[in-house]
């Protein structure tokens, strides 16, 4: 289990890390059945990044300006990435066939995520080739739902506002996220403990896009315009950056754009529950 804690994880070969976590997830990963909800206290927080400001970025996009506050009320995140091994209790429970959690349009089209098959092999891994309708039936099926774009960013700067999960410094690397076709496929969550935020929370950089709820929209500025973003639109927006992303796409403040019946090699998600 040192593969994925601070420190001892360091001390060992990614490839290495890769091939233990793997075997980890066909014979059975144990973090996979714990309690892996975490609370996100409510708070205000600045979301985005511009040239000049206070989280200035001299190389941000223009999508991440203008930089403003946003204030949420408090909720429950994902400690991973939706995994195959939780993906397959949805299939094998008919989710696919449950109307209630599924638009009309995109009822019964799939059975099961892209290449279901060969993803089943590496159950700690997380799902891919799952549109946004998918992601979206699945946290509701678990009593959850997508997370808004604006959640999951207040969640990848953790509890300080940071430019990274982990805080200001030091900057991204290949020992903190899987990103660059470094490696050349998703990795088994958890698996870069260095890039984990300081609420525990895990894969936010790298890895897998995660879908979010929002439309794809520009900014306006205002809380009350960016709290919960647009919800009509065939865009929407991912974040975090994936396996295959270059390195500017793999920052807190980054936001992209997919059509959501995208169903990539490099798409993934994770569910939030709203607090009762």
């Amino acid at each position: 289990m040192g593969i994925f804690e601070r420190g001892t994880a360091q001390k060992i070969d990614i490839k290495a890390r890769i091939d233990v976590a793997d075997l980890l997830g066909q014979v059975g990963d144990p973090r996979l059945d714990d309690h892996n909800w975490v609370m996100i206290p409510g708070g205000t927080f600045w979301m985005g990044a511009q040239k000049g400001f206070g989280n200035g970025d001299p190389k941000a996009y223009g999508a991440e300006a203008p930089v403003h506050k946003v204030t949420l009320k408090g909720f429950r995140v994902g400690r991973f990435p939706v995994t195959v091994q939780e993906f397959a209790r949805f299939v094998n429970a008919e989710g696919y066939n449950l109307r209630k959690f599924w638009e009309a349009s995109e009822f019964r089209k799939f059975t099961e995520p892209d290449a279901w098959e060969r993803q089943k092999q590496f159950p700690n891994r997380p799902v891919v080739g799952v549109s946004w309708f998918e992601a979206s039936a699945y946290c509701g099926w678990v009593g959850g739902r997508l997370p808004t774009e604006a959640e999951w960013e207040r969640v990848a700067r953790g509890p300080n506002g940071s430019k990274y999960p982990w805080g200001e410094q030091p900057p991204l690397d290949h020992s903190r996220a899987n990103y660059a076709s470094a490696i050349g496929h998703p990795t088994p969550v958890g698996l870069f403990p260095e890039g984990n935020s300081p609420e525990t929370i895990s894969d936010l950089l790298g890895n897998v896009w995660e879908w979010c709820s929002d439309s794809y929209s520009a900014y306006q500025g205002s809380p009350q315009s960016n709290t919960v973003g647009p919800k009509k639109g065939e865009v929407k927006i991912v974040r975090g950056g994936s396996w295959s992303s270059n390195r500017r796409d793999v920052e807190a403040s980054v936001l992209s754009g997919y059509e959501r019946t995208n169903r990539g090699t490099n798409m993934g998600f994770r569910c939030v529950r709203e607090l009762s």
